[in-house]
């Protein structure tokens, strides 16, 4: 019984450590804010701002993750006739992009918003007719943008530009084509998929008397465009892990109603409505966001303004949680980073932006990898996780078969792509100087003391300064299993070392393969005793290319195989 109690008192400490955290005003005060957008990174939280002033209308703020305090901030435009900012980017890139007269014009920060670069290549014209949306999504493949503008009164039309990694606006497409009329633009994006989304109500986004319409660019062809819904306005595409979803208003006996449908990424076919919401304010859009578990959430303005959240695990929508502001909030914005969220409104009865976040445990690093450096040390590397409330990384190491025990803590650093530590109890040793498969993995402390799951595990095959175990054969390490190191150095020129061990004497051969399967080499065609041995490949005398290839191990039944890089 007690064992029980002891077991349902973890499970209910570790359930209830993932909570939403107290509302917080933050310092950032915009009384005469109109518009407001946010993107969430390991940095913080990167909020912009559109307001009335005639001076400054654009304003960007990064914002910690408990909201308690304004890291920077910094003026955008000091023009006060800006519009429509949007704020985008990745864990190491951030993106704004707002309209400005008569053009679209970009900036990019990679050093956490301390300083922003006006992208060369803009600003984009996009014509004196009036505009009535701009909407950004960032990628592998770029900065999607899309935008409305007037083509005839009262038509707007819907048009897409990506910016590329050369900073050129490329790509550029009419959504509309021309024959249909389209505004209140949005963008989202999957694999090899971008989605937007477009309202064929003409100058009033509550109207109710538009078809809300999706079309997808499939790599780098447009399909044909979908009606979603026959009678709505206002509406958001948003792509999750499994579904695309879009979110839109439309109004039924005496008020508007918040309805939602969904279909497959790359479907055709939507869903039958689901109302999420009768007696909704249509004034601020649906948020949406996607966390690291999968999960699709949204914010919006319910019934009397209050603010209201909702999530979706795949096949259900969450009840309604309202954060008990009975009138007058608006603005809301929901952003994600790993499985954390992070919400901004403003509320007429204060006069800071309001936040508040949903704490999760961390998501695991990912990716660690190990190599050799200058002084012949074992260096474990990893990215940074997305989460901007991480307090700290653990570097936990296990040699062979002794047990993992933690070495190291490394503390978090603003603007840091990528974390290391250096293992000088592990050091690079040739064929008989003692050497043992050296593991590695690493897991992510927040700063509410949430521990995530481990790390994927990282191999070096390497020697150590405090552990010995021999089989009396020299310096000869007993071998237990088979194995294939990684070639060292990797990238080479032009040669490499490959080392490997093998339990048992048997037949063996190692051979490089190119990204065709041809034989290049063979290194290794004999019978061998059980131990660990290295073999030499080199390119000198041959007339090999610069590029990947691969190397084979076959000893007994243990097959295994790995890339390495060539580089001239």
């Amino acid at each position: 019984m007690k064992k029980i109690l002891v077991l349902f008192m973890i499970l209910t400490t570790y359930i209830f450590s993932q909570s939403w955290n107290d509302i917080v005003t933050t310092s950032i005060s915009e009384s005469n804010m109109t518009k407001m957008d946010l993107f969430t990174n390991k940095d913080g939280n990167h909020v912009i701002t559109q307001n009335t002033n005639s001076s400054n209308s654009i304003k960007y703020y990064l914002l910690n993750s408990a909201g308690t305090t304004v890291i920077r901030s910094a003026t955008i435009e000091t023009e006060g006739s800006a519009l429509f900012p949007n704020i985008s980017g990745d864990n190491n890139k951030v993106y704004l992009v707002y309209k400005l007269g008569t053009n679209l014009k970009a900036k990019e920060s990679t050093d956490a918003g301390a300083s922003w670069s006006t992208i060369s290549i803009a600003p984009l014209s996009i014509g004196s007719n009036t505009c009535n949306g701009v909407d950004i999504v960032y990628d592998y493949q770029g900065l999607h943008v899309v935008y409305a503008t007037q083509d005839s009164y009262p038509d707007y039309e819907t048009h897409y530009y990506k910016l590329n990694s050369s900073n050129a606006w490329v790509d550029y497409k009419n959504v509309t084509d021309g024959a249909e009329v389209g505004g209140f633009p949005t963008v989202s994006v999957s694999a090899n998929r971008v989605h937007v989304a477009y309202n064929t109500g003409h100058e009033s986004p509550v109207s109710n008397n538009g078809i809300a319409k999706s079309r997808d660019k499939n790599n780098t062809t447009w399909e044909t465009a979908q009606t979603v819904n026959s009678s709505s306005s206002n509406e958001r595409i948003h792509a999750g892990s499994s579904k695309l979803f879009d979110f839109y208003y439309k109004f039924e006996g005496t008020s508007f109603k918040l309805c939602s449908k969904t279909r497959d990424l790359s479907g055709t076919t939507w869903s039958t409505e689901s109302i999420l919401q009768t007696g909704s304010d249509v004034n601020d859009i649906v948020s949406a966001t996607t966390t690291s578990d999968g999960k699709t959430h949204i914010v919006y303005s319910g019934t009397n303004n209050n603010e209201v959240y909702r999530s979706y695990d795949g096949s259900a929508w969450s009840s309604e949680y309202s954060f008990g502001y009975p009138t007058n909030t608006e603005i809301p914005i929901i952003s994600s980073a790993g499985n954390d969220l992070f919400i901004t409104l403003r509320n007429a009865y204060h006069s800071g932006i309001q936040y508040r976040q949903y704490d999760a445990i961390p998501v695991a690093p990912y990716a660690p990898s190990t190599a050799w450096n200058a002084n012949n040390y074992a260096v474990v590397t990893w990215p940074a996780n997305m989460e901007p409330d991480i307090a700290s990384y653990k570097v936990y190491k296990m040699i062979e078969q002794t047990g993992w025990g933690c070495m190291a803590t490394i503390n978090y650093s603003l603007n840091t792509p990528s974390y290391s530590w250096v293992d000088e109890a592990t050091t690079l040793g040739g064929r008989f100087d003692t050497k043992y498969n050296i593991y590695y993995k690493v897991l992510a402390k927040d700063i509410a003391n949430h521990e995530s799951n481990y790390s994927p595990t990282t191999t070096i095959y390497g020697k150590t300064d405090f552990f010995q175990k021999k089989n009396g054969e020299g310096n000869q390490t007993e071998v237990k299993e088979y194995g294939l190191q990684q070639n060292y150095p990797n990238p080479f020129n032009p040669s490499t070392e490959i080392n490997y061990q093998i339990p048992s004497k048997g037949f063996v051969t190692l051979k490089v393969y190119d990204v065709l399967g041809n034989e290049v080499s063979t290194l290794v065609n004999e019978w061998q005793e059980a131990g660990s041995y290295n073999a030499q490949f080199t390119t000198s005398g041959k007339h090999l290319a610069s590029g990947m290839y691969f190397y084979t191990l076959n000893a007994g039944k243990f097959t295994d195989t790995k890339k390495l890089i060539l580089m001239k």
